[in-house]
């Protein structure tokens, strides 16, 4: 298993990491590419030169700014976790999880993770169908986010919403014909559930929701794009748990 970075920022976000094992590949010098390479030999990361054309190959496209971190090993699976043991270690008062059905744009993927990292979101579940799996484009656009963000793919996801419900979760559905959220109360443990922008909330999902809330607006489309809601989501679900306050 590996996983290929590109993008300065996202290499940096996860050389940060320190524990990672892979190579960094380099094919030009500049201010930008000099901090990986320091970044890289602290932590022990084997580094090695290649032309700009043996990059584009590496990674695919050659929109790479000469700088390419291939990540192997264990630290390229470590979203392979089990959700029974992550919810249990979540916090009993405000805990929040992002489930998100359907999405397959590894670009509105990345920004929601951008989203889910600035507001602390404890966990990020997505189905084994029909979900995002370029982890490439994922980290260009999050800015390295997705090294941060604990993320799994469970197998069922109807199932997994029953464990939530279980475990003390709320769970709420995005959709335009549900309550205005900011009039919906989201303190406590909360699930959030995002659909696809095209079909929205699929039906058995929706069905496991205690309620459905929408972000009121008076444009002249009926929705947000999904990383847009998922961020205005995030917000008014840490506003009403207090979680601003302790950060003033």
């Amino acid at each position: 298993m590996r996983e290929i970075l590109t993008g300065y920022h996202a290499i940096e976000e996860r050389l940060k990491e320190g524990t990672i094992e892979g190579t960094l590949y380099l094919a030009r010098e500049n201010s930008r590419i000099m901090r990986l390479l320091g970044d890289a030999r602290k932590i022990g990361i084997p580094i090695r030169r290649e032309s700009m054309e043996a990059l584009d190959r590496l990674c695919g496209h050659g929109d790479h700014r000469g700088a390419v971190l291939v990540v192997t090993g264990a630290a390229a699976g470590r979203r392979a976790l089990s959700l029974e043991s992550i919810v249990a270690g979540l916090p009993e008062d405000r805990g929040l999880v992002l489930v998100l059905c359907g999405i397959t744009d590894p670009h509105n993927f990345g920004a929601i993770l951008r989203s889910a990292d600035q507001f602390r979101v404890d966990l990020v579940v997505m189905p084994e169908r029909r979900s995002v799996r370029d982890s490439e484009t994922v980290a260009r656009t999050s800015a390295g986010a997705d090294a941060y963000v604990p993320t799994i793919v469970v197998p069922n996801l109807v199932r997994s919403l029953a464990l939530l419900k279980e475990a003390g979760f709320w769970i709420y559905g995005a959709d335009v014909s549900g309550k205005a959220v900011d009039r919906t109360k989201l303190s406590g443990r909360t699930a959030l559930v995002l659909g696809s922008e095209g079909s929205g909330l699929p039906r058995l999902a929706a069905a496991q929701c205690d309620a459905l809330v929408r972000i009121p607006a008076e444009g002249h489309f009926d929705s947000f794009n999904v990383s847009v809601a998922a961020g205005i989501l995030l917000y008014e679900a840490r506003r009403q748990q207090g979680f601003f306050r302790d950060r003033e």
